[in-house]
């Protein structure tokens, strides 16, 4: 990869990592200003980490974090209370094997989710790209379901 295509995600970016990680900002912003980017923006981080593993997935409870949130997220509607439960259960002393780092990690990056200023066609985006970083996970879907399946056994173990 050349110095204009982020070489985790593969997005044709000027700049390269340094580039895609200020548009990863940029949506940050964009939550901050309109509600219904807000909305969405818990899902656009989950999805962005796990195209970005080497940086934001270093231990395994943070990989564990974003798998199972993105897990949440698209198969779950993101449901904060199971996105609470992931943090609970994280939060606690867990044993986990981080599984290993996919090459491939879905074809749509966030320079696609930010193409359009318009808030709709962000959070559409932004559930699309969801959608396929998830899809690009298929291999480890089963590993994602049991931890949140975990979290949410710790739940109501403390009920």
């Amino acid at each position: 990869m050349n110095e204009d295509h982020c070489p985790e995600c593969g997005a044709a970016v000027a700049g390269g990592l340094t580039g895609c990680q200020l548009l990863f900002e940029e949506i940050g912003f964009r939550a901050a200003q309109h509600p219904r980017i807000a909305a969405v923006h818990w899902l656009a981080v989950d999805a962005y980490c796990m195209q970005h593993v080497e940086r934001y997935c270093r231990s395994a409870k943070s990989y564990a974090a974003h798998l199972t949130g993105l897990c949440c997220g698209v198969e779950h509607g993101a449901d904060r209370k199971i996105y609470a439960a992931i943090q609970r259960w994280l939060n606690g002393k867990v044993v986990l094997e981080k599984p290993p780092a996919l090459n491939q990690r879905g074809s749509l990056t966030i320079v696609d989710v930010l193409a359009d200023q318009d808030v709709e066609k962000t959070r559409t985006r932004v559930k699309e790209w969801a959608d396929c970083v998830w899809g690009a996970y298929l291999s480890q879907h089963d590993i994602a379901r049991n931890w949140l399946q975990a979290a949410l056994e710790g739940q109501r173990k403390q009920k």
